[in-house]
């Protein structure tokens, strides 16, 4: 599978987090199948960021993290190798569903794209800053990375997006789910 070699090998995760982040990455993408009816994506669009064919639209999911229940997103722009992050320009994707406890919030990446730009301080290769564990408040508007990878990316406030929301898709979840950050 794609997404357990990318965190094995990429991201050098145990085995348990590896488990859980492929869980989260599962559980979202069947729980938006489900509410919007879209087709999976095959593996050589995976590889490009499409999840979903929703319609005419092309989706990449994000299942609920933890960031999310904080009220923050991560926007790739390069990912571990080097190559192009699911924000980035390059990306096939031309939506990003987001899983929220309560929705998944849709937004068109070029949008993303363009708020990350004017939030961020202005971007220099060299400049990125690299460590492991960066809390959200301190990599929010800020060009990070980790030390062990190539990958670039950055932490807005969903409050700092939410004037580009393009759809909402609620669902009814359970408390104890919502606990657990399941969804």
């Amino acid at each position: 599978m794609q997404l357990r070699k990318y965190l094995k090998e990429g991201r050098n995760l145990t085995d348990s987090r590896t488990k859980v982040c492929v869980e989260v990455g599962k559980t979202g993408e069947a729980l938006f199948k489900e509410i919007t009816g879209a087709l999976k994506s095959d593996l050589e669009d995976d590889k490009k960021h499409i999840d979903f064919y929703w319609g005419e639209k092309l989706v990449d999911v994000k299942g609920l993290k933890k960031m999310h229940l904080s009220g923050y997103i991560l926007l790739e722009f390069v990912n571990v190798w080097g190559g192009n992050g699911w924000c980035s320009k390059k990306s096939k994707a031309e939506f990003i569903a987001f899983q929220f406890p309560e929705a998944f919030y849709v937004f068109r990446k070029s949008h993303l794209r363009i708020r990350a730009i004017e939030l961020c301080e202005p971007f220099y290769k060299d400049k990125v800053e690299r460590r492991n564990y960066i809390p959200y408040e301190e990599a929010l508007h800020k060009w990070v990375g980790r030390w062990n990878a190539q990958d670039v990316f950055t932490y807005l406030k969903f409050e700092d997006v939410e004037d580009l929301i393009f759809e909402v898709l609620p669902y009814a979840v359970t408390d104890k789910e919502t606990e657990r950050g399941e969804k």
